[in-house]
C-alpha cells in the first residue's frame, strides 16, 4: 500500500446486486455522526432519558452504557443517464413492496485501478430517485440521483 493519497475522482461503487460495478459521477453521504447523551439537567423529566436508554439507533443494537448513538445521511448516487436500468429497477421492486436491502459498497481506486479503501452502506434501500433536468438550450449530460437509506458505514478493505 502506498502512503501517497488516493485520488477522489477514482472510485468504484457495487450496489449488491452480483453484477459488475455502475459508473457514478459523484458519491455523497460517506458520513458518520456520533451523538452523546445530553447532560441531566436539574428537574429534567424521565421522559427524555428513556428516549435515550430504549433507543436502539440505525443498527438495530441496544446502546451501549456510554449512551452514544451514531446517525448517518443518505447516501447519494449520481450518474449520466444510460440504458442501465438496474437503479430504477431497484426503486421500483422498493415501492411495489418487493423488498431488498442490499450492502452498497464505495471503493477508492489506486494508481492501477484496483480497489484499495472503502466503505460499506448496510442493508441500503432506495429513498429517493431524481431524474434529470431537461433543457434543450443547455450542453449538458442528462444524469439521475439515487439516494439511498441505510443502517449504518463500515470501514473496508479493497478485496471485501
Amino acid at each position: 500500500m502506498s502512503d501517497d493519497p488516493y485520488r477522489r475522482h477514482r472510485f468504484d461503487v457495487d450496489i449488491g446486486d452480483d453484477r459488475p460495478s455502475l459508473g457514478f459521477t459523484e458519491v455523497r453521504g460517506l458520513s458518520v455522526c456520533v451523538q452523546a447523551r445530553p447532560a441531566e439537567e436539574p428537574g429534567s423529566d424521565d421522559a427524555a432519558k428513556v428516549d435515550w436508554l430504549d433507543w436502539r439507533g440505525p443498527f438495530g443494537a441496544v446502546p451501549s452504557p456510554s449512551r452514544r448513538r451514531t446517525a448517518s445521511p443518505a447516501l447519494t448516487l449520481r450518474r449520466g443517464i444510460t440504458d442501465d436500468r438496474r437503479l430504477w429497477d431497484w426503486l421500483r421492486d422498493w415501492v411495489a413492496g418487493r423488498v431488498e436491502r442490499r450492502d452498497v459498497r464505495v471503493f477508492l481506486l489506486d494508481a492501477a485501478g484496483e480497489r484499495a479503501r472503502g466503505w460499506r452502506c448496510r442493508d441500503a434501500t432506495p429513498a429517493r430517485w431524481t431524474g434529470p433536468e431537461l433543457a434543450a438550450d443547455r450542453p449538458a449530460a442528462a444524469t439521475e440521483t439515487l439516494e439511498l437509506a441505510h443502517e449504518g458505514i463500515d470501514a473496508i478493505t479493497g478485496g471485501e
